[in-house]
Parts: C-alpha cells; structure tokens; sequence
C-alpha cells in the first residue's frame, strides 16, 4: 500500500473531485461510513454509549458531522461539540452542518468568554469522544482553546476515537504538534500518512484502519507516489514463486566477507541468513586461520581461507585473490565482525572500487567509510548499505538523535546523493533507493534488540539479491521476512530473550507464507 504525505493527499482528494467528477460531498460521506464501521468494530457496544464528537471547523469537521447523523439515526445518545462557530464552516462540512441541524441533533457551541469548566462538563459526562477538531492539514504548533480542549480530553479515562488523524499531529513527519490528542483507534481516509506510522506519531494514533473514500485506483496509481507501507500483502505480491526445475546453480552464488577472532559467529549467521532465503550457494572468505573454526561452525556453506593481517583479520594483500573469486559471483556481503584493523577497513574501500558484483555492507564495512563516504558515488557495482542508527549518524556526521528525529528524510536524501540502496535498521525499518523509491516496514518487534540480528538481516538481503530481485526489492523482502519471523517467535516467547538463531528457524516458514502456503506453521 502507497504511504503519503499530507500534500499528496490533498492532491488526490482534489483530483478526484476536480478532473474526476466525483464530488467531495460523496468523499466525505464514504469517509463518515467507513469510520463509523470501523469504530462500531473497535467498541462493539459503540451505540450504547453516550458519544460526544468534538469537532472544529474545516472538513475534519465535515466528517465528525456525517458520523453524528450515522449514529443518530441508529438511536445513538450522541452530541456535537462545535469548537468553533458556525459561521466559519464552509462547503461540504457546512452541508453536514445543516443537516445535523434539521435532524435536531444535539449541538453545542463553545463559548471560549464563558466558564470552561463549566462547559467541559459536556466532554466529561461522555462515554467515548469522536475526535474531528483538527485534520492532516496541520502545520504549526496547536494553541488556545484546542490544545487546551486536547489536554482535557487525553485526560479523562475513556475510550477516544480519531477521525482521518488525531488532532495535533503532524500527518507528513509523525510529530506532536505542541500537543496531540491519544486515540485508541484511528479511522484513516485514502491512505496511510507517513506520521501515522513512523514514531512519535504511531504511539498516538492507536488501532490504524485505511477507509476508501472512493478515489479511483488510476488516480492513485498516476500519482508520483513511491513510497510503500511494507506489510504482507506487499512483501507477498513481490515474490516470485520457483520453476519445479530450480537447482543450485539457478538460485545464485552468495560470497560473504566476515569474521575476525571473537567474530565468527557474525560470519556463521551471514551464511545461514543467505541461505535461509533461498541461496543456491554459498562461500564464506575468511581470514586463513580462522577457516578451521569455520569449517566446524558451517554445514551448508562453503570456505575459502585468505591472506591475513597478524591479527587474524583479512589482509589487504588478499585484494587480488577476492576479485578473482568475485567474477561470475551474484553478490558480495561484506563488514560483519571484520575488525577495524586499518588494513582490513583499507581492504574494504578498495573493494568496494573494484568489485565486480553488486556489494551488500554492514557493520564494520560501514566504518570504513566513515569520512570516505564520497567513494560510493564512484563504486564500480551496485550497493545497498545496512545501517543500524548510531551507523548511519557516523556516515552522516550527525548525532544519532538527529537519524532518529529524521529517518525517512535523511534515508532517502542520503540514498539519493551516493547513489546507493538504503536499509536504515531499527523500529519501522526504512528501505530507500536513488531512485527515490521508499518503504516503511511493519514487521518486527523489541526482542530482536538482541546481537546478531543484523548479521542475519546482511545475508537475507544478499540471499534476496542473489536470486535475481531488484536491489529495492531484495531489501524489502529480506526487512519484512526478517521482523516477521521474530514476530513468528514471539507467538511463542517473551518479549526478550530472542536469539538471531532463534529468527533463523523461522525465515522459511514466513517467506511459504508469503508464497500461499497455508498449513500448520
């Protein structure tokens, strides 16, 4: 599913009333319809309660109303709260207006001269609140009576439901405009916002449904929108079942660079996550005293032992004997547990010059780059990079409270610049490409904050790649799969305590899922 921004959306919704036809009035009315379904579903005795919509005075409003009159007619106790006159509603909400006026539903004007407490009785003796003050249209700080109105509300114990976004939250970046209102659930209308899915903004939004309101699919699809919401039914269409006729040599020859001593578990869990998702092959490089070790740890791959530094870690001198091995490859992954010893990390940036198969790096690699990051506009293959947070900040020269602050921005901005496929790690995964393609992971949960994870994730991806998908492509599946199998564990485990190995085991089990198998798992 496409994930906008709040302009986007607006751009559609005026596209389809203006080049389609298809009046806003209509749009509105199958936004109130599809709410009041969903929130009857998220309070099954919703009609039973006394419902209180506080509404303010742009089209946000207009859809509070629609949902007071659906409500009213099925006998419901409900009343309107108006935060703002009505002399300052205009268009399709002034329509809905007038008509909860024939009706003779409850309408209360707030009278920002008199007593608040006074009027505040009206929220208080409330079961649930329908909250329509403030749409995705919001773009500065909330002041005055509604973050005042916000605050009282957060603060009553009772169920709040959010129509189109909760009031006081930025749709396009996810923050808290000054104050937001806390939903239990959110009815959203079109499309997901970026804000509704990425923190802070999805720890207030709840229970998140996407309505159609009737925006035609060629509308959408004409849009410049290639931003993806990347959940199962995605990650799913883009798999492409296997020929009966597939062999080893059909499914791609993985090289993995990793290990160095204390690291070799990294090196074992690379390998294994390759071939988890379905790598015909599979070649462990690594540094030459260390292969005994490895030639116990690994069943399935295989071993090439290289020229070594005198602290075990991979030599620079074994530059030659790795691009020989790399011709005709499918993929190289190359950072988990390598060191930094400086002539390993010099081994790396001439690599990633000369290497002649699409590079997958992580970790240690990563460090490499650091200060040296212009070299990727002028790497000889494709690359995907995979950092974790504090990763991505050290390539950036940023503070990692700034990544985080700004993932999807600085993630696509960064892909961009360098050229490169981007999989900034952590909760909400994001996948961004030059081309400025993006995905916002659903999968996942925070038992995978465990060592090792991220080794995994390094060979999925590269297994992905391996198999002939798209370096866009081949991240997605390998971020979804991933956190879908922690989630998968978690069915069965705590919170914490998971192991990468743990995620290991379920990896093939996810991608039969995907793939429409529906058996036991």
């Amino acid at each position: 599913m496409l994930v906008a921004t709040a302009s986007e959306m607006a751009s559609l919704d005026r596209q389809t009333i203006e080049e389609i036809g298809i009046p806003g009035i209509v749009l509105m009315e199958n936004a109130g319809r599809g709410a009041a379904a969903f929130f009857m579903e998220v309070l099954p005795d919703l009609l039973e309660r006394r419902i209180t919509i506080l509404a303010g005075s742009g089209n946000n409003a207009g859809d509070g109303f629609v949902l007071a009159r659906l409500f009213w007619v099925q006998d419901a106790d409900v009343r309107v709260i108006c935060l703002r006159g009505p002399g300052r509603l205009k268009g399709d909400a002034l329509t809905n207006f007038q008509i909860l006026e024939k009706l003779g539903v409850p309408v209360y004007v707030w009278d920002e001269q008199a007593e608040f407490d006074t009027q505040s009785a009206w929220i208080e003796e409330s079961d649930v609140i329908l909250d329509a003050i403030l749409g995705t249209g919001l773009n500065s700080e909330v002041t005055g009576l509604y973050r005042t109105i916000i605050e009282a509300v957060n603060a009553l114990s009772i169920p709040i439901l959010a129509v189109d976004i909760p009031s006081g939250l930025d749709a396009t970046t996810g923050k808290v405009l000054g104050t937001a209102i806390q939903a239990m659930a959110t009815a959203t209308f079109g499309l997901p916002k970026i804000g509704q899915l990425v923190p802070p903004g999805e720890n207030y939004v709840g229970r998140l449904r996407v309505v159609d309101i009737g925006i035609p699919p060629a509308v959408v699809e004409a849009s410049p929108i290639k931003r993806w919401w990347l959940d199962e039914e995605l990650a799913s269409s883009w798999l492409f079942p296997r020929d009966p006729s597939t062999h080893k040599g059909h499914a791609g020859h993985v090289a993995v660079l990793a290990g160095s001593p204390g690291k070799t578990g990294a090196a074992t869990l690379v390998c294994q996550g390759a071939g988890r998702v379905g790598a015909g092959l599979v070649t462990l490089l690594i540094p030459s005293s260390l292969n005994p070790i490895l030639e116990v740890k690994l069943t399935e791959a295989m071993t090439l032992p290289i020229a070594e530094t005198s602290k075990q870690s991979m030599s620079r001198s074994a530059l030659p004997e790795i691009l020989t091995f790399l011709e005709g490859k499918s993929v190289c992954a190359v950072g988990p547990g390598i060191s930094l010893h400086p002539e390993t990390q010099e081994l790396v940036k001439e690599l990633l010059l000369q290497c002649p198969c699409p590079l997958v790096l992580d970790a240690d690699a990563l460090t490499a780059l650091t200060g040296d990051v212009e070299l990727l506009q002028i790497a000889k293959s494709p690359v995907i990079l995979t950092p974790h947070p504090g990763e991505m900040a050290r390539l950036l020269n940023e503070s990692t409270k700034t990544v985080q602050e700004n993932r999807l921005d600085l993630c696509t901005e960064f892909s961009h610049k360098y050229g490169v496929t981007v999989v900034l790690k952590g909760h909400r995964t994001i996948v961004a490409t030059p081309e400025g393609q993006a995905a916002i992971n659903s999968s996942g949960n925070p038992a995978m904050a465990s060592g090792g994870m991220g080794d995994v994730l390094t060979g999925m991806v590269a297994g992905f790649l391996a198999q002939g998908y798209e370096p866009f492509q081949a991240s997605c599946l390998a971020v979804y799969v991933h956190g879908a199998a922690a989630d998968q564990c978690i069915g069965k485990m705590s919170g914490r305590g998971l192991l990468a190995s743990d995620v290991l085991e379920h990896v093939p089990r996810v991608i039969g899922r995907l793939e429409g198998f529906h058996g036991e798992l």
